[in-house]
């Protein structure tokens, strides 16, 4: 008896080889290591699992479950995280290797940095011909985004002409970023860049997805004016805003592509630069703040980090909850947050008094690093100056585990 013939579709099927079930094996094992730096020691180890671990595939999922770490500022030139914090390895690995100016951008002198984000430098700039200059340009339509690491580089499609004409935006400056693609779209080198712009009394987000290749936008109208708003802050896929003095927080979800706003605690309110928002357990909205109080025994100021959690309440309403207070070294006079990036809030102190022995950096500033998982506070690196800018924060991997982004 003839046997039935099989299906075009079981015929290609054959059995797994015996190194893709090896391999499949060291995928999960190497996916519970906790560190990129147990990683990249693993990798060194032997060709095969060098082999496994470059691979895109894994990668994706190594970063699904440990994002990467914060490395360091880029503040020209970049400053990486040193020794003793657990970056320091991968930090300097990075220094060494990447360039975070992107001089590999053809026409460099019109581009100006806007922004870092997973790995990726984004640039906004002016027409071919011109130079750009810091300060107002106006609203810039010239993108590009790069890879420090492996200086490759993509120049967007400029915003139509006819996008901004029908909107009537005319002058207006704009906050230039980058954002996570949709999360069923990430492989590794998707992305989006997004151009907020204040029109009247509406707002207008215009975003470019790698994967559509070109320009759409929407409206929203807030329903209150917008007299001033804070820098940008980044937490479980959305962006926001805090708002003065109608105390809300505006945000845009990144998903959906729809803004929304609630309501800030009340009053007094804290410098710009004394308060940053983040991701919190549960993907709830968590906020750190920064106090000062005066030290009655020994006189001057003391400074702590308030951590409070935004949770609903029982009829819908919301609240912030406070969940820690966290002491700052007495070593400084005053304390600023730089931002957050790669699971570490980042703070800047001013020492009361300089060192007796100078460093041989000439470092004036201290940088301190928060683990937002742990809420351990250690040293992170100095600086001969402020950091001004807030998105010159670099999480990566080191060299040796970063497929192009590109």
């Amino acid at each position: 008896m003839t046997p039935p013939e099989q299906s075009p579709a079981r015929k290609l099927q054959s059995p797994p080889s015996e190194q893709s079930i090896l391999d499949e094996l060291l995928e999960e094992i190497f996916l519970r290591l906790t560190t990129a730096a147990d990683l990249a020691r693993a990798s060194m180890s032997c060709v095969s699992f060098r082999r496994v671990i470059a691979g895109h595939a894994f990668l994706r999922r190594f970063r699904a479950l440990h994002p990467p770490p914060l490395l360091g500022i880029f503040n020209h030139p970049f400053l990486p995280a040193q020794p003793p914090h657990p970056s320091a390895a991968a930090a300097r690995a990075v220094a060494d290797g990447a360039d975070f100016w992107c001089s590999f951008l053809p026409s460099r002198e019109r581009w100006g940095i806007a922004d870092i984000r997973d790995g990726r430098v984004l640039l906004a700039g002016v027409p071919e011909g011109k130079t750009y200059t810091w300060g107002s340009n106006g609203m810039l339509r010239h993108f590009a985004v790069c890879d420090p690491l492996s200086r490759r580089y993509l120049v967007l499609p400029v915003i139509p002409d006819d996008l901004v004409h029908e909107l009537n935006i005319t002058d207006n400056d704009g906050a230039y970023f980058l954002a996570p693609p949709v999360a069923e779209d990430d492989d590794g080198v998707s992305f989006r860049v997004m151009c907020l712009v204040k029109r009247k009394s509406k707002l207008v987000l215009f975003v470019f997805s790698r994967g559509a290749g070109q320009w759409r936008y929407i409206e929203y109208d807030p329903g209150f004016e917008l007299h001033w708003a804070s820098r940008r802050y980044y937490w479980h896929r959305f962006f926001c805003w805090a708002v003065m003095p109608e105390n809300k927080l505006l945000m845009v979800d990144t998903d959906r592509m729809e803004f929304s706003a609630v309501d800030l605690p009340p009053e007094p309110w804290p410098e710009e630069y004394e308060m940053t928002f983040v991701e919190a357990a549960n993907g709830r909205l968590g906020m750190f703040t920064i106090y000062d109080d005066i030290d009655e025994e020994q006189g001057g100021k003391i400074f702590h980090l308030g951590y409070a959690i935004l949770r609903k309440r029982l009829d819908r309403t919301t609240r912030w909850r406070s969940k820690a207070m966290i002491s700052l070294p007495s070593t400084c006079r005053y304390y600023r947050i730089i931002g957050v990036a790669g699971g570490y809030l980042l703070l800047e102190g001013v020492p009361k008094d300089p060192p007796s022995t100078p460093s041989p950096e000439g470092d004036d500033i201290d940088i301190f690093s928060v683990n937002l998982q742990t809420l351990q506070l250690e040293p992170f690196c100095g600086a001969t100056d402020t950091i001004y800018e807030d998105n010159t924060l670099y999480a990566g991997f080191p060299p040796s585990l970063s497929a192009s982004t590109i």
